[in-house]
């Protein structure tokens, strides 16, 4: 059995006998006048005494309030370290956003670097492409001069060269 209740029950006991007690004694004193002295004596020596002592003792050692009060002060002490583990987390939350904004930010300008070198290489394939039909035209052109000069030598309009383009395009 628990000490505590031990003494709660040894208190009440003593408290509850010491009230019968008490009780015949204050009638004997009411039926003789001589036994008054020794009822009272009694009743300061009685349980009463021992009981309020008993009760005392009880009070003391009953440490709910304390076993309470450090369940409050680790209730404290949990809810600070929750609250700490939170702002952690908070600040590691923060630190990630700052750094998917950044991402964020390092992709778009990489977006914005491919985007301008597809212009550039559609502007260099354009060149490339203007430049091929130049050099088509140019070609075309020297076929076409080299045609007139065949067929004005053929005709005798001007002397011959001795060395004809058919010649310098199969070398």
């Amino acid at each position: 059995m628990n000490p505590r209740r031990r003494l709660y029950i040894l208190a009440f006991a003593a408290y509850t006998t010491t009230l019968a007690l008490m009780t015949a004694l204050a009638w004997l004193a009411f039926q003789h006048s001589t036994a008054a002295g020794i009822a009272q004596l009694t009743v300061s020596l009685s349980g009463n005494a021992l009981g309020g002592f008993a009760l005392v003792l009880g009070i003391l050692r009953d440490d709910r309030a304390e076993r309470e009060r450090q369940r409050a002060d680790e209730a404290v002490e949990s809810a600070r370290k929750s609250e700490q583990k939170a702002n952690e987390a908070r600040q590691l939350a923060d630190q990630l956003q700052k750094q998917v904004e950044q991402s964020k930010k390092e992709a778009e300008q990489l977006h914005a670097q491919a985007e301008q070198e597809r212009r550039q290489t559609e502007l260099e394939r354009q060149r490339a492409d203007r430049a091929e039909a130049e050099l088509r035209r140019v070609r075309d052109e020297q076929q076409l001069e080299a045609r007139f000069r065949r067929l004005e030598e053929a005709l005798g309009l001007i002397p011959e060269t001795g060395t004809s383009d058919d010649q310098v395009e199969e070398s």
